[in-house]
């Protein structure tokens, strides 16, 4: 797999919205993060000169990328030219991830396209399905479910703290090899009551960081004494508005986020 075997403990780009992506690994660097992740957006932010931004800013920072995110599931049975870009782009930077999220319609033809892309990335990144409520796929059953379907090795599951609470399951056994990574964040419980819209706004701007809302305490221990590596997804409109310039905000995210606060 892509870079070494230390265990992440990663900025989410999520966290920083209003960064540009060549931007990301450097804010991350700044705030004391040895790891990052990484949008990949072909509509709007990853002009024709992303890329070689990207390599320069990983390359004068010594950041690694945990993930490249998203790829949306739709449409047809094959990976798309966005979904190849996507997965060019994590190889060509050594992410460890892809981040897949499916709002197929059809399952049949979700699965055969989820496939294609895990061909298309061969066994130097893996290609994570995140599962939950604004998703076609909203619990880990399901996930396993459509995994197992997939029957590819270079598949795999992304738990995200928020959304598997919001789905009502478990964490599962985290050293599994299904699960290559993890998102940690803290959030409120009035969450796992949401659908639809309000849902995606609380996963958007309501998340908080970890010790500082409502997740389990045993849950968050799981995650962050298990190795694995982890992608601080702390999506907060409370730290937008606190703390505007996103290298501050990364820093107090650093802060606040201790791996070995648990």
């Amino acid at each position: 797999m892509a870079g070494d075997t230390q265990a992440m403990w990663a900025l989410a780009a999520g966290c920083v919205p209003d960064a540009m992506p060549w931007d990301i690994p450097r804010i991350a660097q700044k705030a004391g993060f040895l790891s990052s992740g990484m949008w990949v957006e072909p509509a709007t932010t990853w002009s024709s000169d992303a890329l070689s931004k990207t390599r320069l800013s990983l390359a004068e920072t010594g950041i690694s990328l945990v993930d490249v995110e998203v790829i949306w599931l739709e449409g047809g049975g094959q990976a798309s030219d966005e979904h190849k870009l996507i997965v060019d782009v994590g190889l060509e930077l050594g992410a460890r991830n892809v981040l897949v999220v499916s709002r197929h319609k059809d399952l049949t033809a979700s699965v055969d396209q989820f496939r294609d892309i895990c061909e298309r990335a061969g066994d130097a990144i893996r290609i994570c399905l995140e599962f939950g409520e604004f998703t076609n796929i909203k619990n880990l059953d399901a996930a396993q479910s459509f995994v197992e379907s997939v029957n590819h090795p270079t598949a795999g599951i992304l738990i995200d703290l928020m959304h598997i609470n919001r789905a009502g399951n478990p964490l599962p056994d985290l050293e599994s090899s299904l699960y290559p990574y993890l998102q940690a964040c803290d959030f409120y419980q009035d969450s796992s009551e949401m659908t639809g819209m309000d849902y995606i706004t609380a996963a958007v701007d309501g998340r908080c960081c970890l010790g500082e809302g409502e997740a389990r305490q045993k849950d968050l221990e799981q995650i962050c004494q298990s190795g694995k590596d982890v992608s601080l997804e702390i999506r907060s409109k409370d730290l937008r508005d606190m703390f505007p310039d996103p290298f501050a905000r990364g820093e107090e995210i650093f802060n606040r986020c201790s791996r070995d606060k648990f």
